[in-house]
């Protein structure tokens, strides 16, 4: 079968066959019978057009390995991607890690469990499986780097379905990881068999993700990213941290690189446009407003301002003089002394001599205080827009959650697993409609206990103007007792 749309619609109807329960083996000799080979670009365009016509991300998320088992072995090859060998380039450390976690899996963590099996007396077989399942949870930190950074510069080129399906599947495999953890953990130990499956269950799925990673993501994702994507992703990946390999060396893209535009190619095209369908059926996107140039914001900003003669004409940024944005009067509240009109005195000073000064209707900060502030802050804060757009976080030295520049002008729903989004989505639709004003949270992570706010931000018109997020780890404050006092 050679014609495209012919072939589209044989794989979307095979898919179908799935969803809907029909035989596996069935399928799989359908396709077997129809195709010699199937592009990347084939089979996540068909998965799109699935969610597209209505089928929930959550239901692909769980028939996904079935998907990557209908075509294992059928998938093209291409020739391998130079970037696969290049030292710290951002594949090469995703495929060393993916290399050395298979490692561990086939050479470690299930031959032990079968000795083990086989003496279950030996302590050490035990300890060591404690361990390789040990090792193996540090895969948070690849889907971490995955989903903070690969994730997001995907949405940027509109391929929005893929990352949905991908991150509640890793979500899925650090739960099982977790658990066959806690089995092993366990005194007395439970039922041997119960081990062996939970083990087998939790290999199985890594398994299968690093074939979705190295055959379905990175193929597509290099249809598009260009040197420039690929120097941010290696840039902010050290925060977040490697799984089970060094420090890879530094790797930067070269000038003539940086200066490549996005690749335009007819499979990144199929992948775009199937996106945009995807994308328009969104309430979330097709709502947004579009967002103001940074002219115009700060025109809107000083649209009172005092106007300063126009003497520039002919004349280089060097030859002319400082200016100067200088605010309205004060006004002083009779009653209470605070200064009226709150929001109108909010201004920035530039006189071209001392740092830019950001005035306040309590004070003012120049913009180096004002980013050492937040930064100190003992919180994670992150602002989203009321557009819900991802807008500006705090870079604290100890965050509580990774972020990455890469989410910045993000839409904040894709910022989350599946499992939340529903969730996302209701407290914003609340925030929006003034139904509340915040929304809290608690829960125990890593043998900390994290509080997380959400505070709807108004003006004083009572205009919705964003979402802040608050984030803390009170792991010390709820052991505090007694007082201390200054």
């Amino acid at each position: 079968m050679n014609n495209s749309v012919d072939r589209q619609k044989k794989i979307v109807e095979i898919l179908k066959m799935l969803h809907e329960g029909d035989d596996f083996e069935t399928a799989k000799q359908i396709f077997d019978a129809t195709f010699d080979g199937v592009d990347v670009s084939e089979i996540t365009s068909a998965e799109r057009e699935l969610i597209a016509s209505g089928l929930n991300p959550m239901e692909i998320q769980n028939l996904c390995n079935v998907h990557a088992a209908v075509f294992r072995g059928k998938i093209n090859p291409n020739q391998e991607t130079p970037t696969a060998d290049i030292p710290g380039h951002p594949v090469q450390v995703l495929k060393l890690e993916n290399m050395v976690l298979m490692s561990l899996i086939n050479d470690e963590l299930l031959p032990t469990l079968k000795k083990w099996q086989q003496d279950g007396d030996n302590p050490d077989y035990l300890a060591r499986l404690q361990q390789a399942l040990r090792d193996l949870a540090t895969i948070d930190k690849h889907y971490a780097r995955k989903e903070n950074l690969i994730f997001p510069l995907m949405d940027k080129y509109g391929i929005t379905a893929p990352p949905k399906v991908m991150w509640g599947v890793d979500d899925e495999i650090r739960g099982w990881i977790k658990d066959a953890h806690q089995l092993v953990m366990q005194q007395p130990l439970p039922d041997k068999y119960a081990i062996e499956a939970a083990i087998e269950k939790a290999a199985k799925e890594v398994d299968e993700m690093v074939f979705k990673e190295e055959e379905i993501m990175l193929p597509m994702v290099l249809e598009v990213f260009t040197p420039s994507d690929w120097g941010m992703v290696a840039e902010e990946s050290a925060p977040i941290g490697y799984t089970l390999i060094a420090q890879p060396l530094p790797w930067h893209p070269t000038e003539a690189q940086l200066a490549e535009k996005p690749k335009v190619s007819q499979r990144a095209k199929e992948l775009n446009a199937m996106a945009q369908v995807l994308a328009e059926s969104q309430d979330f996107c097709s709502a947004r407003k579009s967002e103001p140039s940074v002219n115009q914001t700060i025109a809107a900003i000083h649209a009172d301002a005092p106007q300063l003669p126009n003497q520039t004409a002919g004349k280089t940024p060097d030859d002319l003089p400082p200016i100067t944005i200088a605010s309205k009067p004060r006004l002083r509240d009779k009653q209470n002394g605070l200064v009226s009109g709150a929001a109108d005195q909010t201004r920035i000073e530039i006189d071209g001599i001392n740092p830019a000064k950001v005035l306040l209707p309590t004070g003012s900060f120049d913009l180096d205080e004002l980013m050492n502030v937040l930064r100190i802050l003992p919180l994670d804060l992150t602002f989203v827009d009321a557009n819900d757009t991802v807008k500006w976080f705090s870079n604290s030295e100890h965050r509580i959650f990774p972020r990455t520049t890469a989410v910045i002008g993000r839409l904040v729903v894709n910022c989350h697993p599946p499992k939340s989004v529903d969730r996302v989505i209701a407290i914003l639709e609340d925030f929006h409609s003034g139904k509340r004003d915040h929304a809290d949270f608690w829960f125990n992570m890593r043998g900390k206990t994290i509080y997380i706010r959400y505070f709807a931000v108004r003006d004083t018109q009572n205009n919705y103007l964003g979402c802040l997020e608050v984030s803390q780890d009170i792991t010390e404050i709820q052991q505090l007792e007694g007082e201390k006092r200054l």
